[in-house]
C-alpha cells in the first residue's frame, strides 16, 4: 500500500511539473510574439486644423434614412427626395474664414436651414458640426473628419423624440465641388 501511495504522489507532482512547464512555454512564446512587433517608424505629420477642410461648395451625392431602433439597422436610400430631371442637387457652401455657411436647395427637405453661421466642437478632432440660424442651433454629427484633401464628407442628423427616445437617423453623403 505503501508503495502505491508514493507511486501515486510521484505521477502527480510529475504531472504538476508538466502543467508548470507549458505555463512557462506558452508565456515565453506571447511575450516573444509581442516582442517580435515591427517598431512604428515615420512621422503622422502635423495637427491640421479641421475647419480648413469643411471650406467650399459641398454637393450632396447620397441621402438615406436609418432606423437606428431596427435589429436589422438597414437604410434605405431617398436620394431621389432630393434629385430629379433638370434639378440641381442640393449644395452646402462652407466659409471657413467666415464661419459663415449657405444651402441652395431646388427639391426636398432643407434641415441645414437656408443660411446662418458654423462651427466645430474641435477644430482638431471634431466629431459635431453646429449650424446656428435665426437663434437655433442644429448638431449635426460628422462620419468622418475632413481635410483640405477630402472628397467627401458624412453627415447625420439624429431626430430624438421629446422623451430622449432616437427614432429616425438622416445620413447625407456630399461631395466637394
Amino acid at each position: 500500500m505503501h508503495f502505491l501511495l508514493v507511486t501515486l504522489k510521484e505521477a502527480v507532482t510529475k504531472k504538476q511539473t508538466s502543467m508548470k512547464k507549458n505555463f512557462i512555454i506558452y508565456i515565453a512564446c506571447a511575450l516573444g510574439a509581442v516582442a517580435c512587433k515591427p517598431e512604428i517608424k515615420g512621422d503622422l505629420g502635423a495637427l491640421t486644423n479641421k475647419e480648413v477642410g469643411m471650406d467650399g461648395m459641398w454637393e450632396l451625392s447620397k441621402f438615406s434614412i436609418q432606423d437606428p431602433n431596427s435589429p436589422i439597422l438597414e437604410q434605405r436610400d431617398f436620394t431621389s427626395f432630393y434629385t430629379g430631371e433638370n434639378i440641381t442637387p442640393m449644395t452646402i457652401h462652407f466659409d471657413a474664414a467666415a464661419h459663415e455657411y449657405h444651402v441652395d436647395i431646388e427639391k426636398g427637405r432643407n434641415f441645414f436651414g437656408d443660411q446662418g453661421t458654423w462651427f466645430l466642437d474641435d477644430v482638431i478632432a471634431p466629431s459635431s458640426l453646429y449650424l446656428v440660424n435665426n437663434n437655433d442651433t442644429t448638431e449635426i454629427a460628422l462620419g468622418s473628419m475632413v481635410t483640405a484633401n477630402s472628397s467627401e464628407m458624412n453627415l447625420s442628423i439624429n431626430r430624438i423624440c421629446s422623451s430622449g427616445f432616437k427614432n429616425v437617423t438622416y445620413k447625407f453623403n456630399l461631395t466637394r465641388k
